[in-house]
């Protein structure tokens, strides 16, 4: 079901109705750029292949251009990390991040759309980029012309798989979220549900930011690229998290070790960004190195773990099917593996997007779709722990049902019944019962006809005692009923209402005949109230009317 889900997605927004964009309409500037830099110029440069390899802050790269402008067009462009001027016919027309730079301050990365006020005709364009880090871009981001409109629906174009998986995991966190506080009125267990609503919140902010989609949406640079920092730097701690509220006793120390250092770390970043001491995108590589360790920390003994408690669960009598366990493993695991591919991807080409490209495989981004088989196999996860859980509780309970009922009249046995004696406590009343003549019928009539008896007796204490809080058949003909906070009167009233409905069934009765010797007794009457004393004697007082009826 999951390959088939992300199958139908992968067509869908393949299809010609997301693809047909406005990519003919607008233009991407590629060729024919002239690079000024470090004193010399490169002439005829493509932004594509031109790579900027090692640099350093305050560095400046000029890129220059004469072009055809049409009326009503806009020069698009991406920067990051980057302060920027724009030149049109050597007059200043735009310009982004010189004060962060001045300042020693973070940069925001910033779609700029600048329209072009030129009238229609041949132009000069001149962008000089100045680097706010060290090794702050390995490349020139491409710069996109033509009108805005068109532009703006080239990038929701490309950016459609992003959007979609963005929007998945928000509107996700939101359902689990919702479930969860159903969860907490309903005193259920709603750990899970509100830890797996927070992580894939966090996934889906990090899908928007990453991708500028929220810059689209709104114009909060600064909050959007802390975002995407912010977000990356507390995927550790939700992970973590997560394995430890499914396993929190498998390498426990170490666990908890982990998440100590998942929070710590994080706050250490932004106090450091906030005083100026170093930029919160320094830390990335640090980020990954860690979670690299801490996967190949916890992630064999997870699996043991996990593999060791499926062999435990399948000797068990009351689990019947796989362990939930290895739906979120294979989740993780497969987010693993498309994150990793997509670093070596980045690594190998590098390339910068470009929003004139609308087949669908250029705009996949692996780890975004990594993100998304773990969140769908963690809700797999949960509803099978869930229903596996019902169905050992409710095969539990078959058993136990097997183990504490009397198979002949469906009442408690004597194992229920020493159960429950166990956990008595307080003013109670125990009432011991015993049914006359039943080993005479046996012998001259039949064991059918003795089980018959049984059977009718029961179904008549069933009605007599239906207020008491226990009834048990502990041998063969020998009855217990107790009730809680009874009188004499009423347990009085019990036995001759026992009376008068064995004398009815006996009325109409052609094969057998009802009689029973009854005995009750008080927990205040002996001392202590243990019961194994007053079942005594409530015995005592049951064989007393035995004798009467047999004298």
């Amino acid at each position: 079901m999951l390959i088939l889900f992300i199958t139908i997605v992968m067509l869908v927004f393949g299809g010609r109705w997301f693809t047909s964009s406005s990519n003919f309409s607008i233009s991407c500037l590629d060729s024919g750029w002239s690079v000024f830099r470090d004193g010399e110029v490169s002439n005829n440069v493509s932004l594509s292949k031109y790579k900027i390899g090692r640099i350093r802050r305050g560095e400046r790269i000029t890129i220059s251009q004469t072009i055809f402008v049409p009326d009503k067009s806009t020069l698009m462009f991406r920067t990051k990390l980057q302060a920027v001027d724009l030149l049109v016919d050597g007059r200043i027309r735009y310009s982004f991040g010189k004060d962060e730079f001045e300042k020693g301050k973070l940069i925001p990365k910033r779609y700029s759309l600048i329209d072009m006020s030129p009238q229609s005709g041949m132009h000069n364009i001149m962008l000089t980029y100045t680097m706010g880090e060290n090794d702050s871009s390995g490349r020139i981001a491409p710069i996109y012309f033509g009108q805005r409109s068109y532009l703006v629906r080239a990038f929701y174009s490309y950016n459609r798989i992003s959007m979609f998986v963005g929007s998945f995991l928000v509107v996700y966190s939101c359902l689990l979220f919702s479930l969860s506080i159903y969860l907490a009125f309903t005193r259920r267990s709603a750990i899970q549900i509100y830890i797996g609503a927070d992580f894939s919140m966090l996934l889906g902010c990090y899908v928007f930011a990453r991708n500028d989609i929220l810059w689209f949406i709104g114009s909060h640079d600064v909050l959007f690229s802390m975002l995407e920092y912010i977000a990356f730097y507390l995927m550790p701690l939700a992970f973590s998290i997560i394995l430890y509220s499914i396993h929190p006793d498998l390498i426990k120390r170490t666990q908890r070790t982990f998440i100590t250092i998942n929070i710590v770390f994080p706050i250490v970043f932004l106090l450091l960004h906030f005083m100026g001491i170093l930029h919160i995108n320094r830390m990335v590589s640090i980020v990954g190195i860690l979670d690299i360790v801490e996967i190949l920390v916890i992630l064999p003994p997870l699996i043991r773990g996990i593999v060791d408690k499926q062999k435990i669960n399948e000797e068990s009598e009351y689990y019947f099917s796989v362990d939930a366990d290895f739906y979120l493993l294979f989740g993780f695991i497969m987010m693993l593996v498309f994150s990793l591919l997509e670093m070596l991807i980045e690594s190998i080409f590098n390339d910068e997007a470009n929003l004139t490209d609308t087949k669908l495989f250029p705009s996949i981004d692996l780890l975004e779709l990594g993100m998304l088989i773990f969140m769908l196999c963690y809700f797999v996860y949960y509803f099978m722990n869930g229903i596996n859980h019902m169905s050992a509780d409710r095969v539990k309970k078959q058993l136990e049902g097997m183990a504490f009922t009397d198979a002949l009249t469906g009442l408690l046995n004597r194992a229920a019944c020493n159960q429950y004696f166990a956990n008595l406590f307080g003013n109670y009343t125990i009432i011991s019962l015993d049914l006359d003549k039943l080993k005479y019928v046996n012998d001259h009539f039949g064991h059918m006809t003795g089980d018959k008896m049984i059977i009718a007796f029961a179904k008549i204490l069933e009605i007599v005692y239906a207020d008491s809080d226990m009834i048990a058949r502990t041998g063969g003909d020998e009855f217990v009923v107790v009730f809680k906070n009874i009188d004499e009167k009423l347990c009085e009233a019990c036995v001759r209402d026992l009376e008068e409905k064995m004398q009815k069934y006996n009325a109409y009765s052609k094969d057998i005949s009802l009689g029973a010797s009854v005995g009750y007794a008080f927990s205040n009457e002996v001392p202590g109230g243990r019961y194994q004393d007053v079942f005594t004697l409530a015995d005592q007082r049951m064989y007393e009317m035995k004798e009467v009826h047999h004298g």
